[in-house]
């Protein structure tokens, strides 16, 4: 199985910049024969999607007070 590219539909410009950043790596890392990890991979995509979901949350709803 190789990386499939998935795009986003958000309309959030943001959500589609860290969302097209996590699809580079992961075409990346396929391109590179998916190593272990001797670059590094999963540090670079826990980061790119530790940064997202931080975004993410900011399309929650607010808890009222």
């Amino acid at each position: 199985m190789t990386w499939q590219r998935q795009e986003s539909t958000s309309r959030c410009e943001s959500c589609r910049a860290y969302w097209a950043v996590l699809q580079d790596l992961g075409e990346d890392w396929d391109a590179a024969g998916r190593p272990d990890d001797p670059d590094g991979w999963g540090r670079q995509i826990g980061g790119a999607l530790g940064m997202y979901s931080q975004h993410l949350a900011e399309h929650l709803p607010s808890r009222p007070a």
